[in-house]
């Protein structure tokens, strides 16, 4: 059986805009337990990532300029794979880009995210097998 992104992908995910503080980020990554999160338009598309590496490499720029919100230090593009992706070819985007997670995306619209945790997790279960 191959395993795909939608078997271990997150559903309930936490999305920000690009407008979003920095300050309310660090809240939610806080509160959900969470250290990345998609970023979305005012229009709903998707156009980044924001993560924890993102704000404490970027919010304490050196100089007059201090970022104080999402769009200004996410990553672009987000880097994405359909929900039928295989699980191999997942862990490719993750080594070859240097990220620890990928959107899901379908129909121009976010299903999930796959986290090296998830990806950890599936391993291990079937290590158990």
């Amino acid at each position: 059986m191959k395993i795909t992104a939608a078997d271990v992908m997150i559903r309930d995910v936490a999305a920000v805009t690009v407008t979003t503080s920095l300050r309310d980020v660090s809240r939610l990554f806080h509160e959900r337990q969470i250290t990345g999160a998609p970023v979305i338009s005012e229009q709903g598309e998707l156009v980044g990532v924001i993560s924890e590496s993102d704000i404490a490499r970027k919010a304490n720029s050196i100089g007059e300029w201090s970022p104080s919100a999402v769009g200004q230090i996410m990553s672009r593009p987000a880097i994405t794979v359909p929900p039928s992706a295989p699980l191999s070819s997942v862990c490719h985007l993750m080594v070859s880009h240097r990220i620890h997670r990928v959107i899901v995306e379908e129909d121009g619209n976010v299903r999930g995210i796959v986290t090296s945790i998830e990806i950890l997790r599936a391993i291990a279960g079937h290590l158990d097998d």
